[in-house]
């Protein structure tokens, strides 16, 4: 077998080769795969027989035009392309037509590939693009709505200073708040506008990387940087639901509606959520002690500490790490523990850990907002819960969470 028949033969793309008369001579194995036909079927048939029913009269027309003036190129340029398998089955196509001389007639080789997947793709990533705008419409919105609450916050406590100038004291005191909120104003754009370029970056990065494999072979490669593309939207939410919730602690308006339910359930279902986020080799393992009695407490709240807590541990852990959660419901408190393997964090900077936008040093540069932490806090204080950490610098971090048992509502 020579070079070229070793090509025909194996090559992942359709070839068909016909005369000037449209009657087909030669297929290789693929073409019959692509379009449903055995051994020699189609030799000897007319090229229409691979074409949709309502097109076949006009390709003789087309097939004459290109007869009279032969050349290379792709066949319907700008148009969307379907062939017709055996069993009537139509599917999206491109077509390259190569027009050559053997023996003294003119062959026409066109070479044929499905594009089903690449349709399939492109459509998705449009339904992804629309979901996104949309998200990203919604919490511009509302993060509008909470910069146009803080501006009217901002203006009444000005008010209120103007009104208690003649008092040295509330003076000083007025003074000192307007430089904590420049300092809380100024952190929180430099922490915004850093964390909303970084998942922007990488959808934009991970949509034109997909226009650029086209291939039947490049499904693999296409599907990686879609997972990219969702894993960015679901950061880019994070971050926004991040700076929405702190304005809704600063504004009282979080409500404690406790209600009863399974610790035990709410681990498993976070857990399972967990899976989709979790590095190469990390593994989130549960382990409860005591009855799986229900807890009288606020079933938001709880989930969004939990949620936080394990997202820490998976982000500042090494990929082949275990994480451990342990949770027991004693006789009237519960216990939640959260122990990871990860970077650790200083000692020095464990008493600015529950403060708002801290980062700690060792983390420049893993994202993250430096609210999560205080939001926990905020939330653990609604519920009379408490929150300790025991963790150094590279040795990992443990997080424990003591609440009780039933916490009814404070009037």
């Amino acid at each position: 077998m020579d070079l070229y028949e070793a090509i025909f033969q194996s090559a992942k793309l359709g070839i068909v080769i016909s005369n000037d008369q449209g009657v087909i001579e030669r297929v290789n194995p693929f073409a019959n795969q692509l379009f449903g036909y055995e051994g020699e079927e189609l030799i000897g048939q007319k090229i229409e027989v691979l074409l949709p029913l309502e097109l076949r009269e006009r390709h003789v027309a087309h097939r004459g035009d290109f007869n009279a003036h032969p050349r290379a190129r792709a066949m319907g340029f700008g148009m969307d392309l379907a062939a017709r398998k055996k069993d009537g089955t139509l599917f999206p196509v491109e077509v390259s037509l190569a027009p050559y001389e053997r023996l003294g007639k003119r062959e026409i080789v066109s070479f044929v590939s499905d594009i089903t997947e690449r349709r399939r793709i492109s459509e998705e990533l449009k339904t992804l693009n629309v979901e996104l705008e949309r998200k990203v419409g919604e919490r511009t919105q509302e993060l509008s709505q909470a910069f146009l609450e803080l501006r009217q916050s901002h203006a009444s406590l000005r008010e209120e200073m103007e009104q208690r100038k003649k008092a040295e004291r509330a003076v000083q005191e007025a003074l000192e708040r307007e430089r904590e909120l420049g300092e809380l104003k100024s952190r929180f754009v430099a922490t915004a506008s850093h964390e909303f370029r970084t998942p922007l970056s990488a959808i934009l990065s991970s949509a034109e990387l997909i226009l650029r494999y086209r291939a039947p072979g490049d499904a693999e490669k296409r599907e990686r940087h879609i997972q990219s593309i969702k894993t960015a939207v679901r950061n880019l939410n994070g971050i926004l639901n991040d700076f929405l919730s702190l304005e809704k602690i600063e504004q009282g308006r979080v409500e404690y509606r406790p209600s009863r339910f399974s610790l035990v359930g709410l681990v498993q279902e976070l857990v399972g959520e967990m899976r989709a986020l979790v590095k190469p080799g990390q593994r989130i393992h549960h382990r409860h002690r005591g009855e799986d009695e229900p807890v009288l407490l606020e079933k938001t709240l709880l989930r969004s500490i939990l949620l936080n807590l394990l997202s820490n541990a998976v982000k500042y852990s090494p990929e082949e790490k275990e994480i451990c959660l342990c949770t027991e419901i004693g006789d009237s408190e519960i216990r939640i523990v959260v122990e990871d393997h990860g970077i650790g964090i200083p000692a020095s900077e464990q008493k600015h850990l529950f403060e708002t936008f801290f980062r700690a040093k060792n983390v420049a540069n893993i994202q993250g907002t430096g609210l999560g932490l205080n939001i926990v806090k905020s939330y653990l204080d609604m519920m009379g819960g408490v929150i300790q950490v025991e963790s150094g610098e590279n040795r990992g971090a443990t997080f424990k969470v003591l609440l009780p048992k039933t916490r009814e509502p404070q009037p």
